[in-house]
């Protein structure tokens, strides 16, 4: 996580000027909503735009209200220029599995999506979605095992370009130690099973994982809208 800490840079804007598209990812906890916004240029280059924390209980209508409000935001480019999120992908994993449903059946012209981890190597990023459940929302399962295997090698690249990723050192766009620890906060281990070598993923003791997970969720939402990133660009530039 030092190596990423040190790496940070200043945006000088919301947005920098390789962004093309912004997706979401959102984690659902006991006590708090945890959104992360990342911004997608040519290559699938990834910038950092802000990590959020809104506190409260998700059984309670309050906290989903500000995280609606937050999604609806558009975000400046120094230029003036502005960019809506384009896709969002919300966790159900946890004990408010129902009211992130609720949040997101009527939120689905957003392409904000509900999805659903699916572990275990092999598995598509993304599945196909199903409404099988009881709101009859759109729920796409998620392999999160591959989606983390992909972020922490985008994170090994050493040079602006392609699947680099880049994080703003501004403190109030949430990218401090903490965040770093919890992007690193877990590694693989083969363990063998009836003699057969599986790859699992193992956290480190006493840190959170969400900033992983988070941007996990985010990776996977640029999977779903699956945008011409090159095709932006050469319109972006007439």
């Amino acid at each position: 996580e030092e190596t990423l800490l040190k790496r940070r840079e200043r945006y000088n804007a919301e947005l920098p000027d390789g962004v093309l598209v912004l997706t979401a990812g959102v984690d659902v906890q006991d006590d708090r909503l945890e959104v992360e916004v990342v911004g997608w240029g040519v290559g699938k280059e990834s910038w950092g735009i802000e990590y959020k924390i809104f506190y409260g209980d998700p059984g309670q209508e309050v906290v989903w209200y500000q995280l609606d409000e937050y999604l609806s935001k558009e975000f400046s480019f120094a230029n003036g220029e502005k960019l809506g999120i384009s896709c969002t992908c919300v966790d159900t994993g946890g004990h408010f599995t129902t009211e992130a449903y609720k949040f997101c059946k009527p939120r689905e012209h957003r392409r904000i999506f509900a999805i659903k981890g699916v572990g275990g190597m092999g598995k598509p990023l993304i599945g196909k979605a199903s409404r099988n459940n009881r709101e009859r929302v759109a729920l796409f399962p998620i392999g999160v095992d591959t989606g983390k295997e992909l972020v922490i090698t985008r994170l090994k690249i050493e040079f602006e370009g392609p699947g680099y990723c880049h994080f703003p050192i501004e403190p109030e766009k949430g990218y401090d130690e903490a965040y770093f620890k919890g992007l690193t906060s877990e590694k693989r281990v083969i363990k063998y099973h009836k003699g057969r070598p599986r790859i699992e993923w193992h956290k480190k003791s006493g840190v959170q994982n969400e900033p992983l997970d988070l941007r996990n969720y985010a990776t996977a939402a640029l999977e779903i809208l699956n945008p011409n990133l090159e095709l932006l660009k050469e319109r972006n530039q007439t």
